[in-house]
Order: structure tokens, then sequence, then C-alpha cells
């Protein structure tokens, strides 16, 4: 990645964000409305947070992308950050993707949004502002779908009560865990080592605690280099279910 690129993810979270937002087309149909809600606590280090923002780049720029983004007639998206549970940010509001120019600039704003914050982990802080996004978008008709990335194995139970909240309300969540065996995470102030995870790891606290509702799946990412192709894996599938 060129040293512009890199220099404009890494921009300090305390800046002021240009974030060239569209508002969304009020009547906009859709079949899908998807909330990428993406962990940048600080068990994700600068170089990790730089592979996921050019993984988004990748991802919607890829042309199996654009072709199935067009042929399920379009795609509501917006991008959320989260780490603690007064660090939920969404970074880049609704927006309607008919084919690739509004995907390519919509990967292109993600991976040059600076970071919003970094500090403990609060899936299910994340996962309650996600599931209001959907509930009072402007797109009614649209499947809701909460699309996690994030490298939490263990959160002592609580995003399993906000999984269920949001499916109550018609969402379904889908998971993009990130595999990282030696990395030491935050949650609520309390270090999680390794020794806590559960016995299945990541990809078992995602299927178990996590995930939830109609078609509900997840997309395992070997690591955070491996993430761009994870989630261009995991958006093909997304748009598949809604063009059916």
């Amino acid at each position: 990645m060129c040293a512009t690129m890199v220099a404009a993810i890494c921009v300090g979270w305390g800046a002021d964000r240009a974030r060239a937002e569209e508002p969304p087309v009020p009547d906009a149909i859709v079949p899908l409305a998807l909330v990428l809600l993406t962990d940048v606590s600080y068990s994700v280090d600068a170089n990790e947070y730089v592979l996921i923002k050019e993984g988004y780049r990748m991802a919607f720029a890829d042309a199996d992308v654009i072709a199935t983004i067009e042929a399920a007639g379009g795609v509501a998206v917006t991008y959320v950050e989260f780490s603690d549970r007064n660090a939920v940010e969404t970074v880049l509001d609704w927006r309607v993707l008919r084919g690739k120019a509004d995907a390519v600039a919509f990967g292109l704003s993600i991976a040059a949004a600076p970071r919003t914050s970094a500090g403990n982990t609060a899936l299910e802080a994340g996962l309650r502002e996600a599931t209001r996004k959907l509930t009072e978008s402007p797109f009614p008709e649209a499947r809701m779908v909460i699309d996690v990335a994030s490298d939490l194995a263990w959160d002592g139970g609580r995003a399993a009560a906000s999984r269920d909240e949001a499916v109550d309300a018609g969402v379904t969540i889908n998971g993009l865990p990130i595999i990282e065996q030696t990395r030491v995470a935050s949650i609520d102030g309390r270090l999680a080592f390794p020794d806590y995870q559960p016995p299945d790891g990541i990809v078992g606290f995602f299927a178990r605690e996590v995930i939830g509702g109609n078609g509900a799946f997840l997309v395992e990412a070997r690591d955070f280099h491996d993430f761009g192709d994870a989630l261009r894996r995991k958006l093909l599938r997304e748009l598949m279910i809604a063009k059916n």
C-alpha cells in the first residue's frame, strides 16, 4: 500500500473528521440494509487496523462483489466502529450502492476515514447501536443484517443478550471472526488472555453467542492479512441471499 494511503488511514482519531457523507434517497428500494460493525478496540493495533481498512477497500472494489450488487438491485450500507460502551460511532452513514462507482467510492471512504477510538471491547453496545440503525433506517422493506468483524473471543456472555434483542427485532447478525492466537484483549477494563477463551475459540464464541437470526452464518479470517478476502466472500454470500 502506498505511504499516502497508510498516512490517511492512520490519522489520529482525535482529529476532526470530514466524512463526505451522502444522505440516502428516502424512498430507495433495496433488498438488503447492511451495518458493517467493526471492532477497533486496543487489541487491534495500528498495523492491523490498516489491514482492516485496506480489506474494506479491496472488497468493495472486487469485480464479483460489484457484479453481485448490481444483480441484487443494490444494497444500503453503513460503516460503524466500536470499542467500549461510550465509543460506538457511525463513520459513514447510510449509502445506497448500485454499481461500480458507488461501491468503489464507499470502499475508498472507509479506507480514508481516521480511527474513531481504541478502548476496551463492548460488543454488546455495538450490537445495540447497529440494531437501532437498522430498525430506524429509511429502508423498511430491506433484509436487515449486521456484519460483525472482531477478534474478540469471549465477553462473559454479554453479547448474547444484545444478539437476542436484535433477532427479536427481525435483524440477522453474521460474523467475521478474526483469528488471533496471541492477542491480549481488554473487556470492560479486564484483560482477557488466551487462557480465558472458550475451548472452541473465537469461532465457537461467534457461533454460540454472536450470530443469529434468519440465515445467519460466519466466515472466519485466518488472521488480519486474510481479512479482505474473508470479507469479500462474506459480502458475496449476503448479497446472494438478499438477491434470492
